[in-house]
């Protein structure tokens, strides 16, 4: 029972903290998560004085545009879809200062490629298209965070409650250019599209809350959700010419974004150290912040996915892989959206001849998250339970 315990603890402790979300394509949700504070003991919390150090990497690859939900299967007939590729890692290291509370740091790097299709001068006439790729990478935004179990752990043996505060920096370039296309067929330097921009230029702060509880038996149940408010307007790169009416739309965003996951995960075999889960889970982008000013670009949406997961621990070092397929996705309106419609209606009189604006967006249909923790502990004695 006390093997069981704790390896449920050990896999509730690492569905809830692993990687959050992760970037879905055009719509730049940006990596959020990685602190995997508690994943690699027989205890789901790290004791005073012990530290945790791990890795995630996560790859995914969009291609499919929708506008709202709905998809737009005619750009891949037409051979114009925007495909991005990107490949991300996320250095994690925690710090027990309680029993209580732990204090993170994240150091990410992402790697990005953006392919697309441009028509050259030559080809207008036969519609030719030209596929070209530009690329973006390096040091992302770094993170750093604390978190509070409200319960004791050595009373809180069935579940517990976290929750969490951070910081999010401006380190990672929000205006890094690459040689594009141009349709006369030579190439110019110029700024990247945001969705692949390592950094999004804005210093943030966020909120989240974690937590499991045991249902029945072996079979526990976890939760944990995220926001991160982003108060900068904008970061003042350019994304292209402003529409006329429009002007202030033509520099790209500090977003806000979000993240919520809840599912159920049981422990397997001899000494329990292999779990499996699944779970629910939604992240995305809003039209507007919480805070700060909203004239500026940036491309909102949300995807909801369903995620399974394994999780394997082998004394101190835990292993884990989590496949999130998304089964919806949707490019809402953003602010730009509706401020171009409103523009556009303000010269119609007729209102049956209303226009209605909204962008499309390319989304990744799975992702994929590959966890690797460490835990340093003070000693060599594994943490027991006393059962009640």
């Amino acid at each position: 029972m006390k093997k069981l315990l704790q390896s449920l603890f050990l896999a509730a402790s690492t569905l809830v903290l692993q990687q959050q979300a992760s970037a879905q394509g055009c719509v730049a949700v940006r990596q959020m998560g990685g602190i995997n504070a508690m994943s690699a003991s027989s205890s789901y919390n790290l004791g005073k004085g012990e530290f945790q150090v791990g890795a995630n990497y996560r790859y995914f690859h969009s291609w499919r545009h929708f506008v709202g939900t709905e998809e737009q299967p005619q750009r891949q007939v037409l051979g114009n879809a925007v495909n991005i590729y990107q490949h991300a890692v996320d250095i994690n290291i925690s710090y027990g200062l309680s029993s209580r509370v732990q204090l993170n740091a994240t150091l990410p790097f992402v790697d990005s490629e953006r392919s697309q299709t441009l028509t050259l001068n030559k080809d207008v006439a036969t519609k030719t298209l030209t596929r070209y790729s530009v690329k973006a990478g390096g040091l992302a935004d770094i993170r750093f965070g604390a978190n509070y179990w409200l319960i004791d752990p050595k009373k809180a043996h069935k579940g517990n409650i976290m929750i969490g505060a951070g910081i999010k920096l401006a380190t990672g370039n929000y205006k890094a250019t690459d040689d594009a296309l141009q349709t006369d067929g030579t190439y110019k330097n110029v700024t990247m599209d945001q969705a692949i921009q390592p950094g999004d230029g804005g210093v943030g702060f966020s909120v989240e809350f974690q937590g499991f509880r045991q249902l029945h038996k072996n079979i526990y149940g976890f939760a944990n959700a995220y926001y991160l408010f982003n108060p900068k307007e904008s970061n003042g790169s350019f994304k292209s010419a402003a529409k006329a009416g429009l002007t202030g739309y033509n520099i790209y965003a500090c977003p806000d974004q979000y993240f919520a996951r809840a599912g159920f995960m049981t422990a397997v075999g001899k000494q329990k150290n292999l779990a499996f889960s699944l779970a629910g889970r939604v992240e995305g982008i809003p039209a507007y912040d919480a805070f700060g000013g909203q004239v500026a670009y940036r491309r909102p949406g949300y995807v909801v996915a369903v995620e399974p997961g394994v999780t394997y621990r082998k004394g101190q070092h835990t292993f884990s892989l989590f496949v999130p397929y998304n089964f919806i996705k949707n490019r809402i309106q953003s602010a730009a959206d509706i401020a171009d419609q409103n523009l556009q209606n303000s010269k119609i009189s007729d209102p049956a001849n209303y226009v209605h604006v909204q962008g499309d967006a390319a989304f990744a249909d799975y992702s994929i998250s590959l966890g690797y923790s460490f835990r340093i502990a003070k000693s060599a004695k594994v943490p027991t339970w006393k059962v009640n």
